[in-house]
């Protein structure tokens, strides 16, 4: 079902699929960038029977966005975030929720999402699984739009100029110096006007959604000695998040409940095959 919850002016839409008895777990999902949010359901199968999901939009997505009466491009702080969950989980799963675990789910940007509420509030959550996850690597170009005033003038000038910009990306790939996999990627991020404002909106919003190194480091320990699980998995034909960039964080834990894993597939994730593909590389043991 549909649901939702507001806080301090800022609205989160979600969908809710729970069984018909008191469930035994809880995934909070996030999707990735222009995903529906009842998408994430798809990933239900590499839980048990009795699990409960609450996929979540992200803020200017799905429905979801910050206060009416506030700038537009809002800053969302993830502890302010985490406190809404707990308050909106308590609310639909009743005081039941203090005996059941939570675990976090995010796929590409959802996975950045994920790790900065699980940074925030370590010892809040009983297992974190991302997908193809966003977060680990902070590129040049998202750090010029998004952390200076002359990135943020530039990305409204190119908004104004989308038709030639569009026009020069489709020539850079015609002679081979930008690859296909990105050509794609930013011509479906400048695709019109919408779509523009959409991606300055949701990184402006998010942009204290960054985990740190030391803050993973110290969450994963907790949440594997706490009996936790943390599954990192990539995919190995996946051009737009590569697993290249779990680099060095993959080492930052050496634990058995914390593994950075690999599955054949590009970016997407969520057909059939491939999660019963995610589902026995996570779950091996279940086979």
């Amino acid at each position: 079902m549909e649901t939702s919850w507001t806080d301090q002016g800022w609205r989160w839409n979600a969908v809710w699929h729970a069984p018909q008895n008191p469930p035994t777990r809880v995934v909070v999902a996030f999707h990735g960038f222009g995903r529906p949010c009842d998408e994430m359901l798809a990933y239900l199968p590499l839980y048990e029977e009795g699990t409960a999901m609450l996929s979540v939009g992200v803020a200017h997505q799905n429905g979801s966005r910050p206060p009416l009466d506030g700038p537009v491009q809002a800053v969302l702080h993830p502890e302010h975030m985490a406190k809404a969950l707990d308050a909106w989980l308590e609310d639909l799963v009743g005081t039941h929720i203090a005996g059941v675990d939570v675990e976090l789910l995010g796929y590409s940007l959802g996975g950045r999402v994920a790790m900065a509420l699980l940074e925030s509030h370590p010892g809040r959550w009983m297992g974190l699984t991302l997908l193809a996850p966003d977060g680990f690597k902070k590129n040049p170009m998202y750090r010029f739009a998004v952390e200076t005033a002359a990135g943020r003038a530039t990305w409204a000038w190119v908004d104004r100029h989308a038709e030639g910009i569009r026009a020069l990306i489709r020539g850079l790939r015609k002679v081979r110096i930008l690859p296909a996999h990105l050509e794609h990627f930013a011509l479906h991020h400048t695709e019109d006007h919408a779509m523009r404002t959409l991606v300055a909106n949701t990184w402006m919003t998010h942009r204290k959604f960054w985990p740190t190194r030391e803050g993973m480091r110290r969450a994963w320990s907790h949440m594997a000695e706490q009996g936790g699980r943390v599954h990192v998995v990539f995919g190995d034909r996946d051009a737009i998040i590569p697993k290249s960039w779990g680099r060095g964080w993959d080492r930052l834990v050496d634990h058995p409940n914390v593994r950075f894993l690999t599955i054949s597939s590009g970016h997407v994730m969520r057909h059939p095959t491939l999660v019963q593909s995610l589902k026995r590389t996570i779950f091996p043991c279940d086979d």
